[in-house]
């Protein structure tokens, strides 16, 4: 028969079984010693769970809760299964607790801090996201946002006043989503709401000046009402040739006056160019 001390001088790795009590048994770990019921379920298969350690739990309590699921059993529960069903309902109601929490102001700042700031336009891309998605959705799951809550609210009024911009704003939300399911911060069978939603065409553009048009422009130029700093950036393009973003990025280490030659480390392909008079 088992008993206390027979449970107290058990070694690590013992176990031995009640025989007063089929199925209950008793095993020695290296911390603690467990009592626990064994028994083969329906399908054939041997199972056990766990009833508690010795010592919270007395040997005659183990026998009380061995009763209790031994009745269970009677009433066609298994209740390993039950258990099972419970930590699985417990995870999904956890993970649904976890996708509501998870906003879309949560999203765009980890698709920012951990993407776009490291990124060329990463700061554009940021701006338009915050000043476009989050101040209208942000407060939403980002899991529960809808094609057409999307397209409707975000994506349409941008693309109908600033078609270059929405197309643009339309695939850092796309790739925030994207980021997002990847890293595992949404569900496995998400579908991105951005799926279906077109940007505006490609248009290329091909105005230019004429002859006349540009000595027009360079005569009003200095006149202008934009700032010095405008007009003299607005100079050097024409001047030179090169980009405004790499007239406005230029600095006076990179320029050699006496030889005439300018060093444009930061161009739209990544090339350093050098710049002669």
């Amino acid at each position: 028969m088992l008993t206390p001390r027979i449970i107290a001088d058990l070694r690590s790795g013992d176990e031995c079984a009640d025989p007063d009590h089929p199925g209950l048994r008793v095993r020695r770990t290296n911390a603690a010693r467990v009592f626990f019921y064994r028994y083969r379920a329906s399908d054939g298969a041997l199972r056990e769970i766990k009833l508690g350690e010795f010592g919270p739990m007395t040997l005659a309590e183990a026998r009380k809760a061995l009763g209790r699921l031994k009745l269970e059993r009677e009433r066609g529960f298994d209740p390993q299964l039950e258990k099972q069903q419970a930590r699985t309902e417990a995870r999904r109601q956890r993970e649904a607790e976890n996708l509501a929490r998870y906003t879309v102001e949560n999203m765009v700042e980890d698709y920012v801090a951990e993407r776009l700031s490291k990124q060329k336009r990463g700061d554009e891309g940021a701006r338009l996201l915050c000043r476009e998605m989050v101040s209208k959705l942000g407060e939403r799951p980002a899991a529960a946002v809808t094609r057409r809550e999307l397209q409707d609210e975000v994506i349409r009024p941008i693309l109908n006043r600033a078609p270059r911009c929405g197309t643009y704003l339309l695939g850092r939300i796309r790739c925030a989503y994207t980021h997002a399911a990847e890293q595992g911060r949404l569900p496995d069978d998400f579908v991105i709401p951005t799926l279906g939603i077109k940007g505006a065409p490609q248009v290329r553009r091909k105005r230019v000046f004429s002859d006349s048009g540009l000595a027009t422009f360079v005569r009003w130029l200095p006149r202008s009402p934009y700032s010095r700093t405008v007009r003299d950036a607005l100079a050097l393009v024409l001047f030179t040739g090169c980009r405004s973003g790499e007239v406005v990025a230029a600095l006076w280490r990179d320029i050699d006056l006496e030889r005439a030659v300018w060093m444009i480390r930061e161009t739209k392909n990544g090339e350093p160019v050098r710049a002669k008079r």
